[in-house]
């Protein structure tokens, strides 16, 4: 697990050409649906299903502020990060803002209780992991930053239904901030990863790898019955069968990515389709 890799820079290209090139190797039938051809919500049922799509969005951004908050000063002590961590935690902040503003619209009541009740939950699954350490810290940001990249961005390619103000916030608001606060995690990750020994790195790689394994183990129920479901139904389709497949070999690409170890040679790791 020491060879190293000659890599392009992780940004938005490489992002589309791998999500690009996982779906055509896991869902090579898949559907893509031309924005000409999505419409806005109609009935009751669509526009709570879309309501409540946001609930969760905003209960998902919140719970990252609560890690954040709890994190800098106690984990992470470098003011160079504090600083890249306070404009996360503020632009999620706004997110689950926005996101309980216009799911108080769309559904006619204000959902604040289902919010906490959501963070609570992600709270009784992961326990301390997001915050026990440095490497829980670091595989929290991957899991809610970087893993979950390749669900969200297919979702906008097959949905059939979309919210106006939902779409239109998102192109412009969040869709830029989640590409700077993931690249952000990247450097952060690989300033620590590349001035250490290839000892340290070995060190390094296999705790990251063990606690990124736990992580997912703990998440991967929310991941598929919330996270997934959720999208779907506000997107107007139906499961996305190889969502699991594409999700599962992200992660992996990305984690060969940080740790320069090709995908080959990495140690097995916990899937999504694994029972907790």
């Amino acid at each position: 697990m020491t060879a190293t890799l000659t890599k392009p820079a992780w940004d938005f290209e490489y992002e589309t050409q791998l999500l690009d090139r996982l779906v055509a190797q896991h869902a090579p039938n898949l559907p893509v649906v031309d924005r000409s051809e999505t419409r806005p919500p109609e009935t009751p049922e669509e526009i709570k299903n879309i309501g409540q799509y946001r609930v969760f969005a905003a209960a998902h951004d919140l719970f990252i502020v609560q890690a954040i908050a709890k994190a800098i000063g106690p984990i992470i002590d470098d003011p160079h990060w504090q600083l890249i961590l306070s404009r996360q935690l503020g632009d999620d902040g706004v997110h689950a803002l926005d996101s309980v503003l216009r799911a108080r619209e769309l559904l006619g009541y204000d959902p604040i209780d289902e919010v906490n009740q959501l963070i609570q939950a992600q709270w009784d699954d992961l326990g301390d992991l997001p915050i026990r350490d440095w490497f829980g810290f670091a595989a929290f940001q991957l899991h809610y930053e970087l893993h979950n990249v390749a669900p969200f961005l297919l979702n906008g390619k097959v949905g059939r239904i979309k919210d106006p103000e939902t779409s239109s916030y998102f192109a412009d608001k969040v869709i830029p901030d989640e590409a700077v606060h993931r690249y952000a995690v990247i450097d952060w990750w690989k300033e620590r990863y590349d001035a250490a020994s290839v000892d340290e790195k070995a060190e390094l790689a296999a705790k990251l790898l063990e606690v990124d394994n736990e992580f997912q183990r703990r998440r991967s129920a929310n991941l598929k019955n919330n996270y997934w479901h959720k999208g779907y139904l506000a997107a107007g389709i139906d499961d996305i069968e190889e969502i699991g497949d594409i999700y599962d070999a992200w992660r992996r690409e990305d984690l060969s990515y940080l740790l320069d170890i090709p995908i080959d040679q990495l140690p097995p790791l916990v899937s999504v389709h694994d029972d907790a």
